[in-house]
C-alpha cells in the first residue's frame, strides 16, 4: 500500500505504507505469449514448464511482461490455467529486470519510505564539525572498487620509530562513526535493522542506509572531514601485534584510490616513494600469525560488463591484487583488535560465528578427493590451513579451482551469534565485524559497543537491544541478499549467452547432480547444464556416482576436471538457465 502526492508542475510523491505479502495462490512468473498460446514461466524454478493459460483480453500488450499472477483451477485435460488478478512489476526485455526480479523474489526493501528519506536529510543538513572534536592527521588513502560510493575504511601505514620495534610498522584503520549518527530504535535504525546489509547486483544496490548517508554524510571520501573511529595497530617486523587502541575523531582521506590503481604503487614504489612502506606492511602482514592460517581458496569474483543501454557485454573473472590482500588483511586484523578488547568487557557484541565443517561433509570431500586421484583429509585433525595445504599440493590447476569450489560448497555459512565465538576459516577463537557499519548491521552494532565499552558514550544500549532477535533478523537478511546476488549474476549471464545459441565451447565438467551434469566454460566463467536424460547409463548406480563429479559408466568415462565440447542449445535469462549437448 503507498500514499500518493500529487505536487505542481512535478512528478508524484509515493511514500510506501505497509507491504503486502502476496497469498499462496499467487505465482511470480513471467508472462509468454507466442505462436504457441499463452503461458506463465515460472521466474523461481529452473527446468519447471510453463503453465498454459488462457491468454489475457490485453493481448500483446502483456507479452514478455513479469509479476505475480492469481490462477484458478485448471481444466482436466489438457491442464489450462485462467489469470483471474495480476500484479505487472515490468517488462522482461529491458535489462534493469534482472536485477528487480531477484529483489522482488528474495522480498528485498527496494524502497526507503518517506519519513525515513526525511530524517536521513535532516540529520545531512543539520551535522556541522565542532572545533572541539579531535583531529587525527594523518593522510588517509582508501582502497575500493572502481564504482564503489559507499566509502567506510581507510588506512594510513607508516614505520614504527620506537627502538623497541625496530623494523615493524604502525597501521591506522579508519572507520566511518556511523553509530554517531544512526542511534538505537531510532526511525532509521528501524529500518536498516530491517534490511540487514546492503545488497550488490550487477547492475545498482540496495543499501541498507538511506543515500544522504551512506555515499555522502558518512562515506570516507577524499578531502572531506569525516567522523571515524581509528584503530591503530602496532606489528613487529614478523606480523605479531604488539598492541593495539582505538581514537575516535575526524579523519580527512588525502586520496580515493581504486584497487587497480593503487596495485600500480606497490608494484613499482618508485612512483610514489611514501607508499614503500604500504608494500614493507604488505609483506609483514603475509607472515602474522594472526593471519598467515587463515583459509585461503583464492576464487577469483564474477563480474558482468555492461554497455550503456544496460546490456552484458562481457562476463569475466577478476581476480584478486595484492591491494586486495593488504585491504583484506588489515580489516581482518582490526576487527580482532576489537573483539578482543570487547571480549575483556562486560559489554555484549554479536560475534562472526563460522563452524567447522561436520563429519559427513569431510567424508564427501575425501570421496571427492579419491576419486580424482587427490590427497584425503584427515577427519579428526581438521582445520583452515588443512584445507591450504590440501589445495597447495593439487597439481593440475583445472581441478584446483573445482576442488575450491567444492570445499566452499562443504563449509557451513558463517553467522552472527549473541554470544563470544571463534572463527574457523580465519583461524581464530573470537572475531566480530566492525570495518563495515554503512553496509552491514551487525557492524553497526558492534561500533555501539565499543563506544559504550570505552565510555565514549554512556547510554545504556545494552537494556534496550535484543541481541539474539537481531541476530535472527541479519542472518535471515544475509541470506536472501546472497540469494538474490548470485541469482542476478545467473540471470544476466544468461543474457549475455542468449545470442550464442547453437555455438560451441570448450567446457570442463564442474560436478553433478542426479538430473544433470554441470558445465563450466573455459571462455568464460559461466555454468550451465548437460541433461543427463540425454545420456545413456546402464544403471541408476552408475547415473547417481557423477554425485561427485565421476563415472564408470563406458559409455561416458566423464569425471570432474575433464574437459568436453559443448554446444549451447538453450538459454532462459528470465529464470538464468542455461543448457548445452555435447
Amino acid at each position: 500500500m503507498a500514499s500518493i502526492k500529487f505536487l505542481k508542475e512535478q512528478s508524484p510523491e509515493v511514500s510506501i505504507l505497509k507491504r503486502i505479502q502476496y497469498p499462496k495462490n499467487y505465482i511470480f512468473a513471467v508472462y509468454l505469449h507466442d505462436q504457441t498460446g499463452a503461458k506463465l514461466a515460472s521466474l523461481s524454478n529452473r527446468g519447471v514448464k510453463p503453465l498454459s493459460v488462457l491468454p489475457l483480453k490485453m493481448g500483446a500488450n502483456f507479452d514478455q511482461k513479469f509479476g505475480y499472477f492469481a490462477i484458478g483451477a485448471p481444466s482436466k485435460y489438457p491442464k489450462i490455467f485462467k489469470i483471474h488478478d495480476f500484479h505487472i512489476f515490468g517488462s522482461i526485455n529491458c535489462p534493469s529486470s534482472f536485477s528487480k526480479i531477484a529483489a522482488i523474489e528474495w522480498n528485498l526493501r527496494q524502497f526507503f519510505p518517506r519519513r525515513v528519506l526525511n530524517e536521513a536529510k535532516k540529520i545531512f543538513d543539520n551535522y556541522k564539525i565542532s572545533k572541539n572534536e579531535h583531529q587525527i592527521a594523518k593522510p588517509f588513502i582508501t582502497v575500493d572498487p572502481d564504482d564503489a560510493k559507499d566509502l567506510d575504511d581507510a588506512i594510513y601505514i607508516e614505520t614504527d620509530n620506537s627502538k623497541n620495534n625496530p623494523g615493524g610498522v604502525v597501521l591506522f584503520v579508519g572507520i566511518a562513526d556511523v553509530s554517531f549518527f544512526v542511534k538505537p530504535n531510532s526511525i532509521i535504525d528501524r529500518e536498516a535493522l530491517k534490511r540487514g546489509n546492503s545488497t550488490y547486483f550487477p547492475d545498482r544496490v540496495i543499501p541498507m542506509l538511506p543515500e544522504d548517508l551512506s555515499n555522502n554524510l558518512c562515506s570516507l571520501k577524499e578531502n572531506s572531514p569525516k567522523k571515524a573511529v581509528v584503530v591503530k595497530m602496532h606489528l613487529d617486523h614478523k606480523g605479531y601485534k604488539i598492541k593495539h587502541e582505538f581514537i575516535r575523531g575526524i579523519i580527512t582521506v588525502e586520496k580515493n584510490y581504486s584497487y587497480k590503481n593503487f596495485e600500480a604503487f606497490l608494484s613499482d614504489c618508485k612512483t610514489k616513494k611514501k607508499y614503500s612502506v604500504y608494500k614493507k606492511a604488505l609483506n609483514i602482514l603475509k607472515q602474522s600469525p594472526h593471519l598467515k592460517n587463515r583459509l585461503n581458496l583464492n576464487l577469483a569474483e564474477k563480474k558482468i560488463a555492461f554497455s550503456s543501454e544496460g546490456y552484458p557485454t562481457n562476463v569475466y573473472e577478476k581476480n584478486s591484487l595484492r591491494s586486495n590482500e593488504l585491504i583484506e588483511m588489515t580489516m581482518i586484523l582490526a576487527n580482532l583488535c576489537v573483539s578482543q578488547t570487547l571480549s575483556q568487557s562486560i559489554t555484549k557484541y554479536l560475534s562472526r560465528y563460522h563452524e567447522m565443517p561436520d563429519k559427513h561433509a569431510l567424508k564427501d570431500l575425501n570421496i571427492f578427493m579419491s576419486l580424482n586421484n587427490l590427497a584425503t583429509i584427515r577427519e579428526k585433525q581438521v582445520t583452515s590451513n588443512s584445507f591450504n595445504e590440501l589445495l597447495k599440493h593439487c597439481k593440475y590447476p583445472e581441478k584446483k579451482e573445482l576442488l575450491s569450489n567444492f570445499i566452499l560448497r562443504i563449509l557451513p555459512k558463517a553467522k552472527y551469534s549473541d554470544v563470544k565465538a571463534g572463527h574457523f576459516g580465519l583461524n581464530l577463537p573470537l572475531y566480530c565485524h566492525f570495518t563495515s557499519p554503512i553496509r552491514r548491521y551487525a557492524d553497526l552494532t558492534v561500533h555501539r559497543s565499543l563506544a559504550f565499552a570505552l565510555k565514549w558514550e554512556m547510554d545504556d544500549f545494552d537494556c534496550v537491544e535484543d541481541y539474539k532477535a537481531i541476530c535472527k533478523i541479519i542472518n535471515e537478511s544475509e541470506k536472501k541478499s546472497v540469494g538474490a546476488e548470485r541469482e542476478s549474476l545467473d540471470r544476466y549471464s544468461a543474457l549475455f549467452m542468449s545470442n550464442r545459441i547453437d555455438d560451441y565451447f570448450d567446457g570442463i565438467v564442474s560436478g553433478s547432480s542426479r538430473s544433470c551434469i554441470f558445465i563450466k566454460l573455459k571462455k568464460f566463467p559461466i555454468e550451465g547444464v548437460l541433461l543427463k536424460k540425454y545420456l545413456r547409463f546402464k544403471s541408476e548406480k552408475k547415473r547417481s556416482s557423477l554425485k561427485y563429479g565421476k563415472s564408470k559408466a563406458k559409455d561416458m568415462g566423464l569425471s570432474t576436471g575433464d574437459e568436453v565440447r559443448v554446444k549451447l542449445v538453450s538459454v532462459l535469462p528470465y529464470n538464468g538457465s542455461i543448457t548445452f549437448s555435447l
